[in-house]
């Protein structure tokens, strides 16, 4: 057990520095790996806008070319024969030899004015009428026909289509079409084209956002959403695709958009090697950091534990001889040689405090003896023996009160702020010297119940009596419990004297007074119980030069006085104002408020009306010094039964001297 206690500070200081390297290192790893998924995302998804770009050119490029073919067609001066029904079949003809001359996939139709079938690439019937998607408005430029069934019989297009259709003009004559050319191409033509690279692709109407074609995906059962632009991924199959999408320009004859997509797979597997390699490098680099953190522990608990366990024999033992054997040069060292001195200086004290009381007993059986021996000289002896005996004491406290004073001040200028961790260790320590205690005197009581010859029985009952256990027994306790007592109580000293001693560290700053307030209430909202209301009406909207850290020093000194003062229930009014060139604070409270024989001592140093243990009397004491060093003042009015209220005041500019 006190093994464990000795080094859980050690232990503690380890798990917390471990624990913030781990905590880092994650983030930091979490950071890495988000930003390489994005980094990846956005690199796939714009070399998939660049496929999809230059598949959708190739297809507005095919069907570009063939619109261009279908206009030139439309002006051949054969298509006048359309007048005389083709009778000699030279638009069938011609439409023949286009339809080998440049490969077509598809077919070409002519129809003339009122919808009747002239001529055709192929043998067809010639009763045969336009079909009404094929059919042109008055005044129509060239149309492009998107996917659908073929809507005549025969042909080479027996399944889904694409269609052009542009009027013909009468070459000579009025400027109302004669007739309607149409050329058709097989849709396989469309999938082999966004095929031909093997890398999966949609085909997709802008204008209804349906699908019309998958190359090598599964085809989506609903519409996209209608920003495909912003479409980063998809679910297809199961799957998740990243995406690059290139939209229909201005313009455009077909209306289609292209998205290209790549399993999203293919980029989870860089990021699981980005991932390994990361917790490779954190489990390279914690070796190193942990033997580091495990050293450093070690050099700073090892002097506390030297300075814990003098401590601990000079109360067991009472024996001030004993010295701490530190040799750090650092805080703790300094500790340490404080300790010493503190040690040699009672030791020292007690030595002259003896060497009186035994020239005093001395004197006692001196006068005693003279006045046996002198009784006519009784008046005078006992004046010379008393004024004498008062001197002596006189010294005797002039001696004490000189050595604890030196003590202090040294304490107070080099120790009181590190005797906070020595004090808080030897207070954790007494119920372990309770505890130990106890086993002590039961295993005494367990030897004396132990089967033994009378003769050992008696010697050892002899040696109890001897040293009163009972006694001990009885006042251990009561030891224990002073002890503790009195380190909480050292403790709460300690803290104060050493926020006394820091009041110079911080450099003035401009600052919020009202933003001191609202951290003051922060920090003691755990003080601030349900029934109490706080109530703000600030007006300075100023910043102030001053120490902020010893302004929001006073703040709370004042405002958990309040608050302490009210219990349970009551009101704590904050106001701000400008006075001038001065800031004014004023904090008011509806407690019971403070007698007229106590409010004039409520600034001296010590003085407190708390119950023993609850304060330390230095509070209001420090926040008069502040408050007086930054040229301000502090004030305070209170009614019996209404309430305190306390009015700061500050220069807004701090002074040159004073800066």
């Amino acid at each position: 057990m006190i093994k464990w206690m000795d080094s859980s500070i050690r232990r503690k200081l380890m798990l917390s520095l471990i624990g913030i390297f781990i905590v880092t290192y994650a983030l930091t790893a979490a950071v890495v790996l988000t930003s390489v998924r994005g980094s990846l995302q956005d690199t796939e998804a714009g070399a998939l806008r660049q496929i999809a770009s230059q598949k959708l050119g190739r297809v507005e490029a095919y069907f570009q070319s063939l619109a261009t073919n279908v206009t030139a067609w439309t002006r051949l001066e054969v298509m006048n024969d359309i007048f005389s029904a083709d009778i000699d079949k030279r638009i069938s003809r011609t439409l023949a030899e286009l339809h080998d001359q440049y490969a077509l996939e598809g077919d070409v139709y002519v129809f003339d004015a009122e919808g009747f079938i002239v001529a055709a690439s192929h043998p067809v019937d010639t009763e045969l009428t336009i079909p009404d998607a094929w059919r042109l408005e008055a005044g129509d430029p060239l149309r492009f026909e998107g996917k659908g069934p073929m809507p005549l019989a025969g042909g080479a297009d027996t399944g889904e289509i694409v269609a052009l259709k542009a009027p013909i003009a009468a070459r000579f004559g009025g400027k109302a079409p004669i007739g309607t050319l149409v050329a058709t191409v097989p849709w396989h033509v469309v999938e082999t084209i966004m095929a031909e690279d093997g890398l999966p692709t949609l085909l997709v109407s802008e204008e209804t956002h349906t699908p019309l074609l998958a190359a090598h995906l599964p085809m989506p059962d609903t519409a996209l959403p209608t920003d495909n632009a912003g479409l980063r991924a998809l679910m297809l199959g199961g799957e998740r695709y990243i995406t690059g999408h290139a939209d229909a320009a201005t313009g455009s004859l077909t209306g289609w958009a292209v998205i290209s997509a790549k399993p999203e797979a293919t980029i989870s597997a860089a990021i699981t090697r980005v991932a390994l390699q990361l917790l490779a490098l954190g489990a390279a680099l914690y070796v190193p950091i942990h033997f580091g953190i495990r050293w450093m522990a070690r050099r700073l608990t090892d002097p506390v534990n030297t300075l814990e366990k003098t401590v601990s024999s000079i109360t067991s033992a009472r024996d001030l001889s004993l010295r701490a054997n530190v040799q750090a040069g650092d805080e703790i060292g300094s500790l340490a040689r404080a300790f010493n001195t503190m040690a040699e200086s009672l030791q020292e004290t007690s030595r002259e405090r003896e060497d009186v009381l035994e020239r005093l007993e001395k004197l006692n059986l001196t006068l005693e003896k003279r006045v046996e021996e002198r009784t006519a000289e009784l008046s005078g002896a006992n004046a010379q023996l008393q004024e004498a005996f008062e001197q002596l004491k006189t010294t005797q406290s002039q001696l004490v009160q000189s050595e604890k004073m030196a003590s202090l001040g040294q304490l107070v200028a080099g120790v009181a702020h590190e005797l906070n961790n020595p004090i808080s260790f030897i207070y954790a320590n007494f119920p372990h010297i309770e505890e130990y205690a106890d086993e002590i005197l039961a295993l005494l009581d367990e030897i004396r119940h132990v089967p033994m010859p009378d003769d050992a029985k008696a010697v050892i009952e002899g040696k109890i009596d001897d040293h009163d256990i009972d006694l001990v027994r009885e006042d251990l306790k009561k030891i224990v419990s002073s002890g503790m007592a009195g380190a909480s109580r050292i403790k709460e000293i300690v803290l104060a004297l050493r926020s006394f001693s820091r009041l110079d560290e911080a450099e003035k700053k401009s600052v919020s007074l009202e933003k001191g307030l609202d951290d003051t209430l922060a920090i003691l909202n755990h003080f601030i119980k349900g029934g109490i209301e706080v109530e703000k009406d600030y007006g300075l909207s100023a910043p102030v030069d001053c120490h902020a850290g010893q302004i929001n020093q006073v703040f709370t000194n004042i405002i958990f006085n309040a608050v302490q003062a009210m219990g349970e229930s009551g009101k704590i009014t904050l106001v701000t104002k400008r006075d001038g060139e001065n800031a004014v604070i004023r904090i008011a409270d509806t407690g019971p408020g403070i007698p007229e024989g106590v409010i004039e001592r409520i600034f001296d140093p010590f003085f407190t009306t708390k119950k023993v243990g609850e304060g330390t009397g230095l509070g209001l004491s420090i926040s008069y010094g502040i408050i007086e060093k930054h040229g301000g003042t502090l004030e305070v009015e209170s009614t019996p039964g209404e309430g305190t209220t306390f009015t700061i005041t500050l220069p807004i500019h701090a002074k040159d001297d004073d800066a």
